[in-house]
């Protein structure tokens, strides 16, 4: 008799892998970005990082993190997970909007530090205001950017985070590895900010991940991002436009 074939548990490590490198990719922007420029670009013709509009712009923040959470839905519903298992949870949730709270003066002392550090050592990259604020002209374009705020950067952005650095952490290389490589792509996905606002988002994306990994809930980083970008957003409106 021949003897029984063993498993090959390496094989099976190695597809493991693959499917979390995969399932990083798909929910990583890169599809849903290419989904929702299409509408976009064939109702006005061209592409929309031409179209200098808020409306315009909040639409594709929209619809873009309404498709990545989409296939992140649908993928968490094949492997029977839940989005209490990413940090999506009530429990002490008070405690965990309290540090996320706490880590919003440290955001804005950060990019105070790199936007002082570009003025004297890179002033070619340096700039005023973040170019995507510049859009803010009216009301209505205020509250496009705090809907696209809340919804894509504090929700969206921190569940999609969760979800690639728990992929790291179980398959590829671990969640120190999934926080850098991860921080540096949400950075890169700033691109249009310049190379001042890369840097800003990949630390902001390091700081968000630390404290999502700190403190195994979503709370808190989601809490600190839409804050943040709240802040950030009714400042311009209130301080700086009326200076313009």
């Amino acid at each position: 008799m021949e003897p029984e074939r063993l498993p090959n548990r390496h094989a099976g490590v190695w597809i493991d892998r693959l499917q979390a490198f995969l399932e990083v990719l798909l929910v990583s922007g890169l599809v849903s970005s290419f989904i929702a420029a299409l509408p976009i670009t064939a109702l006005h013709g061209r592409s929309f990082l031409h179209i200098a509009n808020a409306s315009t712009i909040s639409a594709f923040i929209l619809l873009e993190a309404s498709i990545t959470l989409l296939l992140m839905l649908i993928v968490l519903r094949l492997h029977g997970e839940r989005l209490r298992d990413f940090g999506l949870r009530s429990d002490r949730w008070i405690s965990h909007a309290a540090a996320g709270l706490a880590l919003v003066p440290i955001l804005f002392l950060t990019n105070a530090l790199i936007a002082g550090a570009f003025r004297l050592f890179l002033p070619k990259y340096f700039l005023e205001r973040n170019p995507l604020i510049d859009l803010l002209k009216t009301p209505r374009d205020l509250l496009f950017f705090l809907c696209s705020a809340l919804y894509a950067g504090g929700f969206k952005e921190e569940l999609q985070r969760a979800f690639i650095l728990t992929r790291f952490r179980e398959h590829l290389g671990g969640v120190r590895v999934g926080l850098v490589i991860w921080s540096l792509a949400f950075g890169a996905g700033h691109y249009v900010q310049g190379l001042q606002g890369i840097v800003v988002a990949s630390l902001y994306g390091m700081l968000f991940g630390v404290v999502y990994i700190v403190r195994g809930s979503l709370v808190a980083p989601i809490v600190a991002h839409a804050a943040y970008d709240i802040l950030a957003l009714v400042g311009y409106w209130l301080v700086f436009l009326p200076m313009k």
